[in-house]
């Protein structure tokens, strides 16, 4: 396994071949027996969910829910924005945008759940209600644990 100094693959790659890259780049090799498991026990995310996403035989494109992109993201120590991209979430257009007004450090304006989900580019109000759902199972997950 010498994958390491490979190029990330581009946004509109499969999301398996960006898997692939980012488990490498953490010190994992795919194609060694118990990667997926150690991943999944690291991660949080279940071994199948894993399986399946690094799954090469696919005749349609494996999309990671939302929560699955956040998951990633924390453990991989990246922005989870462009995970969401890649995952279909989120269009490519969310990663170019500029920020309204540039801020002073040490203030923030307060931002509504509504207006952070439209920043996001999360508009179908179903998608909304994932995302919420998501923020609540996670808020109340830190609390049980203390981490937050």
């Amino acid at each position: 396994m010498n994958h390491g100094s490979q190029p990330e693959p581009p946004l509109d790659a499969p999301f398996g071949d960006w898997l692939r890259w980012a488990l490498v780049r953490k010190g994992y090799d795919p194609e060694e027996r118990g990667t997926q498991r150690r991943f999944a026990d690291a991660s949080g995310i279940p071994v199948a969910t894993v399986s399946r996403l690094l799954r090469l035989d696919s005749k349609k494109p494996i999309r990671p829910d939302v929560g699955t992109c956040y998951a990633l993201g924390v453990t991989f120590a990246v922005p989870v924005m462009p995970i969401l991209v890649r995952a279909g979430h989120l269009p490519p257009e969310a990663l170019k945008r500029e920020p309204q007004h540039a801020e002073q450090p040490g203030t923030r304006t307060p931002v509504t759940e509504e207006e952070a989900l439209t920043a996001l580019g999360v508009v179908d109000e179903t998608d909304r209600a994932a995302v919420r759902g998501v923020i609540a199972a996670l808020t109340a997950k830190h609390r049980r644990e203390g981490t937050s």
